[in-house]
């Protein structure tokens, strides 16, 4: 590996990997840029459920304190 690779190997870059999609598990907030809708979502490529468009704002909720 290099020296610039942050793990010893392949498989905890896997781990790490799984524990980002373990957070996003329902913990993506959603605004939509089209209508206004918001929404919490798991996945970043989310569609509005309301109109349909892809102009969807994505955030990851658990990169913020909870107070």
């Amino acid at each position: 590996m290099s020296d610039s690779f942050p793990f010893s190997d392949y498989s905890q870059l896997r781990e790490w990997h799984s524990g980002i999609q373990t957070a996003n598990r329902n913990n993506i907030f959603c605004h939509c840029r089209s209508c206004g809708y918001e929404w919490v979502d798991s996945s970043t490529k989310a569609v509005c459920t309301q109109c349909g468009s892809k102009d969807v704002e994505h955030i990851s909720c658990w990169q913020f304190p909870d107070d």
